[in-house]
């Protein structure tokens, strides 16, 4: 009975042993975090300056992240203020720091219900890295997805990639106007070899018939520009503040601090290679500080002209007449974007990128069908500024392939065109520069109808609602001489061209305006209303005050109409400009509708939204297109963003 039981006893500790071992978890099932970073430093990292960093970051509202970094790890993530909304950020306040350290990755996936909350918190780990010398891309590694989960979903990409390719180049660059013009000179100068694209005969787009007007807080040339001209100088951070009061606040603050601190920089960049600007700084519709320079024709080709001469020092490629059709994105890996399909006079060609494609198409308000989608108003009835070109389908591309968009709706009309074809002429950019050197904007009954220092839209909502058609900018000699954004040729061809209307008084002036026809309607402005209205304003330009509208008047700067020739542009809103378009980061990397960037595809310029909220400030277009566009070349080649680039 001893031997049976010493038997049976051994049996039993054996199945023990066996079913002890058979329930252990697995070694892959126990990593700890601490395992967890010791499995991610396997991997090539970067080593950081290991310390505290207190970063400004922003969710819903501003924020303040304590992130401690090792040389090669992310050791604690704490929200340390916030004024996030209680109940609805709660989770992800509490869940992604822990998960970061956790995963040692920012490429975690948002909270839902909480996605600005989540951002705000991955973001500041992003900028906690960048500071500390680290590269945030060996720390963005995709969440791994639970099965039976998002995975299913169907792959954003192309099903069908070339197996072959006509042309290869690093980087390619679609679209050629400020912002193409930029990137392909950015990306070359990075050592890369470089291919631009325009399905125009001609470079420049919309930007050739731009208002040649360039905001900037500051320049090589402004200090003695402000001495000379009288003028208190400007600050990055009142520039900051216009656009993102100027947008509603609905503008993305590191995309506005890119174009506001890049802006000098490329404007230096500009005049260092041959670019001429007229001596006079001001402070268009919007802007509370005197930071708008103006090429020597007023016109936008000055600045492609230039572009174009420094391009044509590097290696570039450029081919006009030369349209794409598709962008090819990877369905598996990363899922990067790999080149274009273009349609050449040769016929259609398959392009591979390299590095990256970046997309400068513009934006898409000479497409009726696309705007009225958005804004139902904007009908075929209405004009646009824009050349026939800007039809926005570098957006509908980018979406085929999984890009998201954002701020569509926003779309803005220029309130001086020419009333008779909706045209942006030279003489259609005086009523802009014009409000803080004392131009009048009256309507058919010769009467105020606006605070002429205000936003674009704002001018043109008023006009619309002022109860006739045209409206009219009315200004005197001593504008003409001292303002220094009008040149003698301009003023000269606008009165040939019977697009401005001079008169030795008032009253000519009058008789003059109600001669013309506007798109063959006739009015009859009383000479008496608009004196009255000429002299009131005079009035105000001496009290410093104006009651009226609440205009800010510069005494010393603001001068009264009250010397001859006196002179009216006739002006009417035209659609110009949409400030929605691609979802960027402020690497302008293009993001999916999942928040996620899509690898090796970046955009600038107009084709993106994000940058100027509601409502663009005039002058702010053409530093956003040129600095990102340039940001777009140096991070495609490099993965560095540019020096100007804020640190947060």
């Amino acid at each position: 009975m001893k031997k049976s039981f010493k038997v049976v006893s051994l049996i039993l500790v054996l199945c023990m042993l066996f079913s002890i071992t058979a329930c252990a978890p697995k070694t892959a099932d126990t990593t700890t975090p601490e395992q967890g970073k010791e499995q991610v430093q396997e991997k090539s990292i970067t080593p950081m300056k290991a310390g505290e960093y207190v970063i400004d970051s922003t969710g819903m509202h501003p924020m303040k992240v304590k992130v401690t970094l090792g040389e090669k790890a992310i050791d604690k993530v704490e929200v340390v203020s916030h004024s996030e909304t209680q109940g609805v950020s709660d989770a992800a306040l509490k869940e992604i720091p822990a998960k970061i350290v956790e995963k040692q990755s920012v490429g975690i996936d948002a909270v839902s219900g909480a996605t600005r909350t989540s951002s705000g918190i991955i973001e500041a780990v992003k900028m906690a890295i960048e500071q500390a010398g680290g590269v945030v891309a060996e720390f963005d590694i995709a969440e791994a997805a639970a099965e039976g989960s998002e995975e299913s979903r169907p792959s954003m990409g192309t099903k069908d990639l070339p197996t072959t390719w006509d042309m290869t180049y690093d980087v390619v660059v679609v679209g050629g106007g400020f912002a193409g013009l930029s990137a392909a000179y950015s990306a070359s100068t990075q050592g890369a070899s470089t291919l631009l694209i325009d399905k125009m005969p001609v470079l420049g787009g919309n930007s050739q018939i731009n208002g040649g007007v360039y905001a900037s807080y500051t320049s090589k040339i402004a200090d003695a520009l402000y001495t000379k001209l009288n003028l208190q100088p400007d600050t990055a951070e009142k520039h900051i503040e216009d656009t993102i009061k100027g947008g509603d606040y609905m503008g993305d603050i590191k995309l506005v601090e890119n174009l506001v601190y890049g802006s000098p920089v490329m404007l230096d960049l500009l005049l260092d290679n041959g670019l001429q600007v007229r001596e006079s700084i001001t402070r268009p519709g919007g802007h509370y500080g005197y930071r708008t320079y103006t090429t020597v024709n007023g016109v936008g080709a000055d600045i492609v002209a230039v572009q174009k001469k420094m391009l044509e020092k590097t290696s570039a490629t450029v081919m006009l007449n030369t349209k794409m059709t598709q962008i090819y994105r990877e369905t598996t890996g990363e899922q990067r974007v790999v080149g274009i399909r273009i349609e050449t006079e040769e016929g259609t060609k398959n392009v591979k990128a390299e590095k990256g494609v970046i997309l400068t198409t513009g934006g898409f308000s000479g497409n009726v069908e696309m705007r009225s989608k958005h804004v139902p108003a904007l009908t075929a009835d209405l004009p646009t500024t824009n050349h026939v070109g800007a039809t926005g389908e570098g957006i509908i591309m980018a979406q085929e392939v999984g890009a998201n968009t954002t701020q569509m709706s926003y779309i803005q009309l220029y309130p001086f065109a020419n009333p008779n074809n909706g045209v942006l002429d030279a003489y259609a950019v005086i009523p802009f520069s014009g409000p803080s050197s004392g131009i009048v904007y009256v309507d058919v009954n010769g009467k105020r109808y606006v605070n002429e220092g205000e936003r674009r839209d704002v001018c043109s909502r008023a006009a619309q609602e002022s109860g006739g058609f045209p409206t009219f900018s009315i200004f005197g000699q001593d504008i003409v001489e001292k303002g220094g954004f009008i040149t003698e040729s301009q003023l000269q061809s606008g009165m040939d061209a019977d697009r401005i209307f001079k008169a030795d008084t008032l009253e000519e002036l009058t008789e003059i305006i109600n001669a013309h026809k506007y798109q063959d309607k006739s009015i009859s402005m009383s000479a008496e209303t608009l004196k009255a209205t000429i002299d009131t304003h005079n009035g105000y330009i001496d009290a410093g005050k104006d009651p009226d509208f609440g205009k800010v008047i510069d005494k010393g700067v603001m001068m009264k109409t009250d010397r001859g020739p006196y002179y009216a542009i006739p002006q009417w809103p035209s659609v110009h400009h949409t400030m929605g378009g691609l979802t960027i980061t402020e690497r302008t990397e293009v993001q999916d509708i999942w928040g996620k960037v899509i690898p090796g595809l970046y955009a600038a310029g107009e084709v993106t939204g994000g940058v100027h909220g509601t409502n663009r400030l005039g002058s702010n277009a053409t530093p956003d297109a040129l600095v990102h566009g340039f940001i777009a070349g140096e991070v495609a080649v490099t993965g560095n963003v540019p020096a100007f680039v804020p640190k947060n």
